[in-house]
C-alpha cells in the first residue's frame, strides 16, 4: 500500500515519466509529418481524461514533452456545460487534480474559465452550442468524448476556425470510439495522429470488482469491442461454418 500510495503521489506531480505509452505525444502524423489532431482513442477507464487534463496543464506552464512554450489560450469542449464542467474540470482526473496545489488554475465557472498564474487561460464551451466558438480564437483545444457528441460535426467546424493563434495550433480529441463519420474521418487524415488504449491499460488504477465483473461480461462483445477494447462498433463477425 506504502509503494502505491507513493506511486500515485509521484504520478500526481510527475505525469510524464509514468504516464502509459497511449498517453504521451505521437511522433507524427498519419502522412509522416507533425500532428495537428491527436486522436486519442480508449476504452473506459483507459486515462483519456487524465491524458486531457495533464496535456491542457502542459500546454499552459509550457511542460515537455506536451509542449515547448506555454499555450496562452485554450479551448475545453465537452458534450454538455455540466460535462465540461463535472468531468473535464472538476472531475476525479480533471484538470484541477492534476500536478501540485500551487501550479494549479483558477477556476471561474461563473465565466467558464480557468486561469493561470502566468497568465494562460482554458475557456469552457459545449458542443450543444457551436455558435459559441465563432469569434475565440485559440493556440490549442481539448475535445472530451467527441463521439458522443449530438452536434459534432458544427461544433468541431466552429472550432477549427478558432484554433488560428501560434506557430501550430493543435488539438487533443480524447473519446470512446463510434464509428461516426466525423470520427472515422479523423482517422484517414493525414494530419491526424491516433493512439489506441484498451480498458486493461490502465488496469492498477481501475477498481478490481470493476475488471472481473464488468470488463470480463463484455469482454468479446460489440459493446466490449467499444468500451472496453477502444475499437469502433461495427458489425458482428460471421463465424466460419
Amino acid at each position: 500500500m506504502a509503494i502505491e500510495t507513493w506511486r500515485w503521489k509521484r504520478l500526481t506531480h510527475d505525469f510524464a515519466p509514468l504516464a502509459h505509452r497511449h498517453q504521451l505525444p505521437p511522433l507524427a502524423a498519419n502522412n509522416g509529418g507533425p500532428w495537428t489532431t491527436w486522436l486519442a482513442l480508449g476504452g473506459r477507464g483507459a486515462g483519456k481524461t487524465r491524458l486531457g487534463a495533464e496535456f491542457v496543464r502542459a500546454l499552459a506552464l509550457g511542460l515537455p514533452p506536451y509542449a515547448d512554450a506555454p499555450h496562452g489560450h485554450i479551448a475545453l469542449i465537452g458534450e454538455t456545460a455540466h460535462d465540461v464542467r463535472e468531468v473535464m474540470i472538476e472531475g476525479p482526473s480533471g484538470i484541477l487534480r492534476a500536478g501540485p496545489w500551487r501550479e494549479r488554475p483558477v477556476w471561474l465557472p461563473t465565466r467558464g474559465r480557468l486561469e493561470w498564474s502566468n497568465g494562460a487561460v482554458a475557456q469552457a464551451f459545449s458542443a450543444e452550442d457551436p455558435e459559441a466558438l465563432r469569434g475565440p480564437q485559440f493556440t490549442a483545444a481539448w475535445c472530451d468524448e467527441l463521439a458522443k457528441w449530438r452536434r459534432a460535426n458544427d461544433a468541431f467546424d466552429m472550432l477549427q476556425f478558432g484554433l488560428r493563434l501560434g506557430e501550430r495550433p493543435r488539438q487533443l480529441i480524447t473519446t470512446t470510439p463510434r464509428a461516426t463519420a466525423l470520427v472515422k474521418r479523423l482517422i484517414a487524415d493525414p494530419r491526424t495522429a491516433v493512439t489506441r488504449a484498451a480498458t486493461q491499460a490502465n488496469a492498477a488504477f481501475l477498481s478490481p470488482a470493476f475488471l472481473t465483473e464488468v470488463v470480463q461480461r463484455y469482454e468479446g462483445t460489440r459493446l466490449g469491442r467499444q468500451e472496453i477494447a477502444g475499437a469502433a462498433r461495427g458489425p458482428e463477425r460471421r463465424h466460419a461454418a
